[in-house]
């Protein structure tokens, strides 16, 4: 009997094992590898089943990707947040609009929390250190540093239709000048006044975001396609793009713009892909631990739909 019952301990156990190999073992492999950090496919499926977060993988993977991005940039410019503050940001949530909140109060929305988001306590509690971080760091981009950027220096036509549109783009290439256009033509009378010059603007500084896309998209001395700039109006816009600089100080009104809506922020996570993608290695992983694939995306996928 003691030997049946070694062997069925043995075959137990070996059923055991070979479940975990099966179905466990590739949920603790590293998806994301950043320097010696390394962050496992059980902890990007829990983030991505909370009901408020996005349900596109490869969206998921870059928002985690950026912010273990945060965490090892932030410290570069001494900026850190100490468990008192998170302690101090976590109360200050759960409070709310209220003036007061009790410590049994927040222990259950505490734990709310932690049920909803499926993470652990250290987990939620470095996602709301690495927010912290970010908060601080976009703040030092925008303040402590000299903000040059990549300019163009853009002139505009508004017209009310595209057919109007795209008469003034005929002439401008048929060698009318684009000045003389805007003064005749534009809807808008102070920059007509102007020739249609509307000055030097950076990503992200105010400008319109269609008229934006084509400022940057164009070489000098190019016109842009009629873009709609105002669809209840129904007001459209040509420009050109007559000068361009690669390094060029930021006015302060669209500097406050860009840190408002993040755009120097942006800027510092695009400058931190760019210097690891150089340095040739994978940020992603597949689950042999390669070059991120198609199999290990719809691997992912049938794993979101188990639940």
């Amino acid at each position: 009997m003691i030997i049946i019952a070694a062997f069925l301990a043995v075959i137990t156990i070996s059923i055991v094992i070979g479940f975990y190999f099966a179905v466990w073992k590739d949920l603790w492999r590293p998806i994301i590898r950043i320097n010696d950090e390394t962050i496992n496919m059980d902890y990007v499926l829990r983030r991505m089943k909370y009901p408020e977060t996005t349900s596109d993988i490869t969206a998921m993977l870059t928002v985690i990707t950026e912010e273990e991005f945060i965490r090892q940039g932030a410290p570069r410019y001494g900026i850190e947040v100490t468990p008192d503050e998170i302690d101090e940001r976590l109360r200050d949530i759960a409070r709310g609009s209220n003036a007061t909140i009790s410590e049994s109060e927040f222990k259950a929305w505490y734990h709310d929390q932690l049920s909803a988001t499926q993470l652990s306590d250290a987990e939620f509690r470095e996602l709301t250190r690495t927010y912290m971080l970010a908060e601080r760091l976009n703040e030092y981009l925008g303040t402590a540093m000299s903000v040059v950027a990549e300019q163009v220096h853009v002139y505009v036509i508004f017209l009310g239709s595209s057919e109007d549109a795209w008469a003034a783009i005929d002439r401008f290439e048929d060698g009318e000048d684009f000045s003389e256009l805007a003064r005749e033509l534009s809807l808008d009378e102070e920059t007509a006044e102007q020739g249609g010059d509307f000055g030097w603007w950076p990503e992200g500084g105010g400008l319109h975001e269609n008229l934006e896309y084509w400022a940057f998209v164009l070489e000098v001395g190019q016109v842009s396609e009629p873009t709609l700039i105002d669809e209840d109006w129904q007001i459209y816009a040509i420009c050109l793009v007559t000068e361009r600089e690669d390094e060029r100080p930021v006015e302060e009104e669209k500097l406050e713009v860009m840190k408002a809506g993040g755009a120097i922020f942006e800027k510092w996570l695009n400058n931190e892909w760019t210097t690891y993608i150089l340095k040739g290695e994978d940020i992603w992983l597949n689950l042999s631990g390669g070059t991120f694939d198609d199999y290990t995306l719809q691997w992912i996928s049938l794993k979101l739909l188990e639940d």
